[in-house]
Formats: structure tokens, sequence, C-alpha cells
């Protein structure tokens, strides 16, 4: 069953996205390492990342906490 994302992996995956769309684009990015050749990595870990928030599981209350030691 599908559900919607927590807010940070949301985040985290579109700044992934927007980072792999830019290093496509004919501009220097003053970030070593990013290129038009790595580009599409960038864009599929931003949607992968997403794609797994979707489909795991979220933990329950009482999973959440823990036992008072």
């Amino acid at each position: 069953m599908l559900r919607a994302p927590n807010i940070a992996v949301f985040v985290i995956s579109g700044c992934l996205a927007m980072i792999g769309v830019l290093s496509a684009l004919p501009i220097e990015l003053p970030i070593p390492g990013l290129n038009q050749y790595n580009a599409g990595w960038y864009i599929f870990l931003g949607w992968f990342i997403l794609a797994a928030g979707s489909v795991l599981p979220e933990r329950s209350g009482e999973q959440a906490q823990t036992p008072a030691s």
C-alpha cells in the first residue's frame, strides 16, 4: 500500500533530482564531480528514495517508543 512519504524524504529526493537536472544543463556548477555524465544517477537516486519512502511501512506508536530502562 502506498502512502505519503515523510516530508524530509520528499525534500531530499527533490533536491537530488534538481541537482541532477541542473548538472545536465550546459552551465558550470561550483560543486566538483557534478557533470552531464552522472546527472542521470542523481535523478534516479532522488526518484528511488522517494519511491522507497512511499512503499516502506510506517512504524506504529508502540514500536516507535523505546522501553525505559
